[in-house]
């Protein structure tokens, strides 16, 4: 059995029909496609079942498939199960957008299903996030092959046989950053890609690239931002403007607890959610989804900006991050205060190896609004 448990847009569709098309592929192919927030248990067992007639060959001799009031899912799970272990030769057995199956009933059924497999038959799931089927026992056998994000990630090398076979040509350098700004995430790549070609500049265009790109926006929003409930939306946007955020600043962010819990499970569910330490407490965000979460706060909530940069400075100055509080301070417009923790700290920075973090926050300053005091030369040392 194998899962492929990736965020939208990793390419696990594609893998799929690639693995089916592959040389060699000997196995009968039974290919489920799970419907958008798929409650009806019915309709999905139904599906399984033709599936499996269809590549079994079956479906000319078996009674035709319809709904029924007193559909039973326990014994349509093995109804699946045998005619699986009947079927002449191997049969791939694929389903697609796994996490879209919203049945409890189903998915302990199916957990069934696929710990009972014939030994002809071969299960590949696509899921965005893991989904609770109780597969510990086929792990443990090492009868269990998990793909994830990690796995899916276009190498930088990749990156440039993509860009190749799209006929872009992209100097060495603006193929490194167009990998680091997309984070190797494959549709992100082929949005590029696409707007690359025929595009008069192509090393400007990948140096301006973000997740503000229209063709991005689009997809970012319909596939993630879009299927968040309102609390994690909330959350998302009101803490997009932090480099990197810990539940206790995300809850003074809010204005409510409950932070650490839903960046937890965002982590989980591949949602463009990365920890940053063992044990998972610190979290940011993906480049390009960071960058529409921050376009978003600016269209939705314009006035609460300032605030929110207020608080995040706040926090950091009690928790003794000074580069951090002076660059949220300057954030909100707040100059008399930014000068003000730049004169307070900007020798304690000096003496702790960040004198170019000190340079960089000065240069922030606009003229006339720099340590009282001090000129244009101070200003710019």
């Amino acid at each position: 059995m194998t899962v492929i448990s990736a965020p939208a847009g990793s390419g696990k569709t594609s893998l799929l029909r690639a693995w089916a098309r592959g040389p060699g592929q000997r196995r009968r192919l039974a290919v489920v496609q799970v419907q958008r927030d798929q409650h009806d248990a019915q309709q999905f067992w139904l599906a399984l079942l033709g599936a499996v007639r269809h590549a079994s060959a079956t479906t000319g001799r078996a009674e035709p498939l319809a709904a029924t009031p007193d559909f039973n899912v326990a014994a349509m799970a093995g109804r699946v199960l045998s005619e699986l272990a009947e079927a002449p030769g191997g049969v791939m057995l694929m389903v697609d957008d796994l996490h879209e199956l919203a049945s409890p009933d189903t998915l302990a059924q199916l957990t069934r299903l696929l710990t009972s497999l014939p030994p002809q038959v071969h299960a590949i799931l696509t899921t965005r996030h893991d989904v609770r089927l109780g597969l510990h026992q086929l792990r443990l056998a090492g009868e269990l092959a998990e793909i994830r994000a990690a796995d899916l990630r276009f190498t930088e090398d990749e990156t440039r046989e993509l860009l190749d076979a799209s006929g872009i040509v992209l100097s060495e350098a603006g193929v490194a950053l167009l990998h680091q700004r997309t984070e190797g995430w494959a549709a992100g790549l082929r949005l590029a890609a696409i707007s690359l070609a025929g595009h008069p500049d192509p090393e400007r265009f990948v140096a301006e690239f973000s997740g503000t790109e229209r063709t991005v926006t689009e997809y970012l929003v319909a596939e993630m931002l879009e299927r968040q409930p309102d609390e994690v939306q909330h959350l998302l946007l009101r803490t997009s403007l932090l480099d990197r955020v810990n539940g206790e600043l995300a809850d003074l962010l809010i204005g409510r607890p409950g932070s650490e819990r839903i960046l937890l499970s965002l982590e989980d569910a591949n949602a463009f959610v990365v920890s940053l330490d063992p044990e998972r407490t610190w979290f940011r965000y993906h480049h390009l989804f960071g960058d529409l979460l921050r376009l978003e706060l600016r269209r939705r909530l314009p006035a609460e900006v300032p605030v929110l940069h207020r608080r995040a400075a706040g926090w950091f100055v009690r928790h003794g991050q000074a580069a951090e509080a002076i660059r949220h301070t300057q954030a909100a417009g707040d100059w008399p205060d930014a000068a003000r923790l730049l004169a307070n700290y900007s020798f304690s920075l000096s003496m702790d190896g960040r004198g170019q973090t000190v340079g960089a926050l000065l240069r922030g300053v606009p003229a006339g609004r720099g340590i009282p005091g001090a000129g244009p030369d101070k200003r710019r040392a």
